[in-house]
């Protein structure tokens, strides 16, 4: 009987766990969505679209809450779906690639391909920055924070404004 209570109260303590940790991703994919999307909103495309495409490729951990859509209506036109970037074609239907996990190599040839073209990149593991990409996301704790490099930004035509640069230059230092 005794094992019997330890047990319930094994499996109780898991599902409290599990909720708690559920609901952090939750609360985690809210502060991911609205970063993205406010880069998005403070993003200037050389030529103007009606509608922009958010195209997530890789093993992301936050697909779900930017598929849920911009968290005010404030922001611009955007469609989000998951494609495979392996094709310059399906590049080209992109003007925002949000980056998961991915192979090196795979990576390494998708950033190939974005660095230049007026494609905003935004990457969950943060080696991209340092491989080219632009704004990368850095979780630490409670918080969500990004690094910005200004080389890619510069090189893809993009116009970001300047408050969410130094905010990220501001949030990834320790």
């Amino acid at each position: 009987m005794l094992l019997a209570w330890l047990g319930f109260a094994c499996l109780l303590l898991i599902s409290q766990i599990s909720h708690a940790a559920a609901s952090d991703d939750i609360a985690r994919g809210k502060q991911v969505a609205q970063i993205v999307y406010g880069i998005v909103s403070y993003t200037r495309w050389p030529a103007p679209f009606p509608e922009l495409q958010l195209c997530i490729t890789g093993d992301t951990r936050y697909a779900d809450a930017l598929m849920a859509g911009a968290p005010n209506p404030m922001h611009p036109r955007i469609t989000v779906r998951q494609l495979a970037l392996h094709t310059p074609e399906a590049v080209a239907q992109c003007q925002i690639a949000y980056l998961g996990t991915m192979e090196n190599g795979e990576r390494e040839s998708l950033l190939a391909q974005l660095i230049g073209q007026p494609v905003l990149i935004i990457s969950e593991p943060p080696p991209s920055c340092s491989a080219g990409g632009m704004f990368c996301l850095l979780f630490r704790e409670d918080n969500v924070y990004f690094e910005v490099n200004l080389d890619t930004i510069a090189r893809s035509g993009l116009r970001v404004h300047p408050n969410v640069l130094q905010l990220g230059k501001r949030k990834a230092s320790p």
